[in-house]
């Protein structure tokens, strides 16, 4: 086996790597860098191979980092299949659709631009289309939890469920080469373990080989039981002011989270009943996607349904679909919680809310997910005073508050201990999906604690996974470069 990392290579967004094989070429994961200029420009160049020769598609799980070029690989030419679970397909179909309409309003934007200061050439296209989103869907086909898919005589795949969000996956790759059978996990992201909703991660016991992500790979979340209490403490401290609590959350999985815990609040008496605001169609959508899939949640949740107490629905809550109603929330007296996409202040209506909520000191913004760098999220949760917004600066004088405990992602913990059911250690672990510090940090604690080669791989850097001496070279240089990135 070959594999190529043709994304989230020392940075945490763009997850496509390219995995070549005896029976032939396949992808896991075709995500869209989302952050930096620099980075955004790769999505439009032609990096990853010619899409005719792809075989499948593997993919993790929904997140547009993960699955967002998926229709533009398919408008250039992909004919194979992309396999994953069903509640990964639901979601990627509604995630895909919005991205699709982002890229057009983008595009129309940058029309407008280029025809009012006449720049030279072409203003660039959408990325892909509404029309191209919805044709991608096509080559979608669900695979269940747990069970060994055979592709052909020498190809097989296994999807373990990586508790991140709903449908979230851990790949399996099995592949029969002619020295014996090698395997292949690809971690995709992994959740925390004893979150609310979902089940934990399922560990794996055998890995030749092993891609794991490493977002968190330098962090530790505060405790589960910690994360309710200061949760309604910032949200009682906010409301004491007055203020608006405005929280940038992911649509697909944080706002879920959220809501599953202000209802307990609610529903527990630790909270009086104040408006809270899901002010993202795409969160409003997948909520009911989430609805739709019971076989994905823990035991505690299947106890609530079972008692009829549905845990996205309680006094107070208020979805806003459209644009009016969005900017009526601004207007309206009083204290109340804002939960709105995008997760890292990227796009969409939380760049309005914010407008409107960061020259006030009584207002609280409370960022509960990763943010990568180059993001307005990134800027404003390091303190960036000014920050523009829509072209102009807007001031910084609302509290911002972080809480790394309702990531989605694994700390450095709790990504050691999914590592340590590999008995055998694999022969090669790559990290990835981390940003330089995180993946070096990930590597140096598992290769000092279980005694395993470990690399950080570049970007569109290819190894040769059967090549013994070119796998040893690699980790000696990874020592050098660990030890340069420390010093």
């Amino acid at each position: 086996m070959i594999v190529q990392f043709l994304g989230a290579a020392r940075t945490v967004t763009g997850s496509c790597h390219l995995l070549e094989t005896p029976s032939g070429r396949l992808l896991l994961d075709c995500g869209m860098y989302q952050g930096s200029a620099s980075l955004e420009r790769r999505n439009s160049g032609t990096y990853w191979p010619d899409p005719t020769t792809l075989n499948y598609v593997l993919l993790s799980h929904a997140h547009i980092d993960h699955c967002g070029l998926i229709p533009r690989l398919v408008s250039q030419g992909f004919r194979g299949r992309i396999l994953a679970t069903s509640a990964t397909i639901d979601l990627a179909k509604i995630l895909l659709a919005d991205s699709a309409h982002i890229q057009e309003e983008d595009a129309k934007y940058l029309r407008k631009r280029w025809a009012k200061h006449g720049h030279p050439g072409e203003p660039p296209e959408p990325l892909y289309t509404a029309a191209e989103a919805e044709h991608a869907m096509r080559v979608f086909r669900p695979v269940p939890y747990n069970e060994i898919i055979e592709l052909d005589s020498r190809l097989a795949v296994r999807f373990h469920d990586a508790g991140h969000i709903l449908g979230s996956a851990a790949i399996e790759v099995i592949v029969q080469e002619d020295q014996g059978e090698r395997v292949l996990v690809f971690s995709g992201d992994l959740g925390t373990p004893n979150r609310p909703l979902l089940r934990n991660p399922s560990t794996l016991e055998r890995a030749d080989y092993l891609l794991t992500e490493s977002t968190y790979g330098y962090r530790f979340h505060e405790p589960p039981e910690e994360r309710s209490e200061k949760f309604l403490a910032i949200i009682h401290e906010t409301a004491d002011r007055g203020g608006r609590l405005i929280i940038p959350s992911f649509s697909v999985g944080r706002t879920q989270d959220l809501l599953y815990e202000i209802n307990n609040f609610v529903e527990g008496g630790m909270l009086k009943p104040l408006p809270v605001y899901v002010d993202s169609p795409l969160a409003i959508s997948a909520t009911k996607i989430f609805e739709a899939h019971p076989e994905c949640f823990d035991a505690a949740t299947h106890e609530l349904l079972t008692k009829g107490d549905d845990p996205f629905e309680f006094p107070g809550l208020q979805f806003t679909r459209t644009v009016e109603e969005s900017k009526q929330i601004n207007e309206l007296p009083g204290p109340c919680i804002i939960i709105s996409a995008s997760g890292m202040c990227t796009a969409g209506r939380i760049r309005h809310h914010l407008k409107h909520a960061l020259p006030q000191a009584k207002n609280t913004v409370l960022f509960v997910g990763f943010q990568a760098r180059g993001t307005l999220g990134r800027r404003l949760r390091e303190g960036e005073n000014p920050v523009r917004i829509f072209g102009r600066e807007v001031p910084v004088a609302a509290t911002i508050r972080t809480m790394n405990a309702f990531s989605a992602h694994a700390d450095q913990p709790g990504l050691l201990d999914w590592f340590a059911h590999f008995q055998p250690p694999p022969t090669f672990t790559a990290c990835v999906h981390g940003e330089e510090l995180a993946a070096f940090e990930l590597a140096t604690k598992i290769e000092t604690q279980y005694k395993a080669r470990t690399y950080v791989p570049h970007w569109q850097e290819e190894v040769d996974l059967g090549d013994e001496a070119s796998l040893r070279r690699l980790a000696v240089e990874q020592r050098w470069d660990i030890e340069w990135d420390f010093d």
